[in-house]
């Protein structure tokens, strides 16, 4: 009978009779609905039950349609609950939803003469509602604090690679160190009591463990195996999604000894990365016997999206310092290859430059003349060569090439050069006198050498049409500027054209050469304190022009790295 007060003599049926009679098996009615969710497979009878009961014996209060502090307090304590277990938030509505219809019934199914009047049931119902309405708004706010938290995470995982280096990052630097220094943050992330990583072995085709933290610390193991999908880490590579385990004691995958037997039961591994080329996998394990959310899968593929990331530029920054480490390995077997170059050939060319004169000096026979003058025009050439290439050792280091300054002209070395050039190329050259002075304190014969430079330079890669020398005399600097007509020098070449061993690429461009040159002239200019630039364009031919201080010291180039 469902009476709890009288009214005029006689029992008046009320809800509260209801619930506190037949509270026993509304629950049980409840529980086994319940029980039947995806999500709560895996929960003891007590977790599941969870705060029902009490929240339950609430709804019997004087209290109105909106819900009470205390049943507020029992509806906080139970998404937390079920938050850990990994529900969202449709199945927990879905869990208040159910106690509402579980009391309706109850209701019902009292006779009609006993049952208490319908109001009290939509205030009871109303109740719940209302609770579930905080319930979705508890979990919003669960949901930024989430998003949040998953920030933090991101930040202290890519910390772990590139930020401050922590105790483990300090013993190991390597890729396996900074993943070591992460796994204890993917624990933290996914609420987990174990977490593993393993790479893939392109020689071996083999994921290799390579970080573990947690209660099944498998670092020890050197566990490899094939991607086979017998075992749990072949089954992960094998999927585009999230692989769950429920229990990893009693799985016939192959799994470590030291997972299998560490009181892990369930787990969620995943591949990294989800698509693309496989570089490993990652799992964590929990000490429950449950599925996971969609939330928790959601957060391990963000994570592992992370990480590829991660290891891809660590890889990429690893493959970078060793080819940085390779090519000054070169730079120095190239530099010690140079000095024995310059060092072994200065001897014979010496010798051979004394003979020659010594022959030239010796006859009066024409054509001995000319033979012996072609000897020594070469033997000069091949010594600018060998100078040139001392020289732009010491340019690309970043050294100021010595120069002997002294009271020079720098018209006439350039009318001398000219004079020199025009026996062998003829009527190639033309030089624009200024009218100012153009005599200072410089290395003449450094200066020579640069002329001589950019004056081959103009011939190589030039016209047919005359090289002209242009002479300008400034109130601080002297110019002097190389032009040639000719197709122009690319905009991409331009930026690296005075660097050492680069050569312009010109159809017209006679073979041979070191790529030298260039770099010696603005090692001169900035020797004296002064500069050199090219200006190349269509239709307006190349000018190489450089600018020497009278007396300057100008600032010292760093060294090429």
């Amino acid at each position: 009978m469902c009476y709890l007060c009288r009214a005029g003599g006689a029992f008046v049926p009320t809800i509260k009779h209801i619930i506190e009679t037949q509270g026993g098996r509304i629950l049980e009615r409840w529980a086994e609905e319940a029980q039947k969710t995806a999500s709560a497979r895996g929960l003891s009878r007590p977790e599941l039950m969870n705060i029902m009961p009490l929240y339950l014996a609430s709804l019997v209060g004087p209290d109105g349609p909106v819900p009470s502090g205390r049943q507020l307090e029992l509806v906080e304590s139970h998404l937390a609950a079920r938050l850990r277990s990994g529900f969202d938030l449709v199945e927990l509505q879905s869990e208040f939803a159910l106690l509402g219809r579980c009391v309706f019934q109850a209701w019902a199914a009292v006779p009609p003469e006993e049952r208490c009047d319908p109001l009290e049931v939509d205030r009871i119902l109303e109740v719940v509602h209302a609770s579930t309405m905080l319930l979705s708004d508890m979990f919003v706010r669960h949901l930024l604090d989430d998003a949040q938290s998953e920030k933090r995470f991101s930040r202290l995982i890519r910390q772990a690679f590139t930020g401050e280096p922590s105790d483990v990052l300090r013993k190991s630097p390597t890729l396996a160190g900074r993943l070591g220094a992460a796994m204890p943050i993917v624990m933290e992330a996914l609420g987990a009591a174990t977490a593993a990583i393993l790479l893939r072995e392109p020689m071996t085709e083999k994921l290799v463990m390579t970080a573990s933290a947690g209660i099944a610390d498998e670092r020890l193991t050197q566990y490899a195996r094939s991607l086979a999908l017998s075992s749990f880490a072949g089954k992960i590579a094998s999927c585009d999604e999230t692989t769950t385990l429920l229990d990893a004691e009693t799985t016939e995958l192959d799994v470590t000894d030291n997972l299998r037997h560490s009181g892990i039961h369930a787990l969620l591994g995943v591949r990294i990365p989800l698509q693309r080329e496989l570089l490993g996998v990652m799992y964590v394990g929990l000490r429950e016997h449950r599925p996971f959310s969609a939330r928790e899968k959601r957060r391990i593929e963000a994570i592992a999206e992370q990480l590829a990331l991660l290891i891809e530029n660590v890889e990429l920054y690893n493959m970078l310092e060793e080819r940085i480490a390779a090519l000054h390995q070169e730079q120095r077997m190239r530099d010690v290859l140079s000095s024995i170059l310059v060092h072994d050939l200065r001897g014979p060319l010496a010798a051979a430059r004394v003979a020659a004169q010594m022959a030239d000096r010796s006859t009066e026979d024409p054509k001995l003349k000319r033979w012996t003058s072609t000897v020594l025009r070469s033997l000069d050439r091949t010594e600018r060569m060998v100078s040139d290439l001392l020289d732009a050792q010491r340019v690309q280091a970043g050294e100021r090439l010595p120069i002997a300054r002294e009271r020079c002209d720098v018209l006439d070395i350039v009318r001398d050069l000219v004079a020199e050039l025009s026996q062998q190329h003829g009527d190639r050259f033309v030089v624009v006198a200024p009218e100012g002075p153009t005599t200072g304190n410089f290395g003449c014969e450094e200066l020579r050498r640069a002329f001589w430079n950019l004056a081959s330079n103009a011939l190589k890669y030039g016209s047919a049409d005359p090289v002209r020398f242009t002479v300008r005399s400034l109130p601080d600097q002297v110019e002097v500027e190389v032009h040639n007509e000719g197709p122009p020098i690319p905009a991409d070449e331009q930026a690296t054209l005075f660097e050492p061993f680069t050569r312009a690429r010109h159809e017209h461009a006679s073979p041979g050469g070191w790529g030298l040159g260039l770099a010696v002239v603005r090692g001169v200019a900035e020797a004296h304190g002064g500069s050199v630039d090219v200006v190349s364009a269509r239709g307006r031919g190349t000018s190489f022009t450089m600018r020497l201080p009278f007396d300057g010291e100008g600032p010292r180039r760093p060294a090429a790295r």
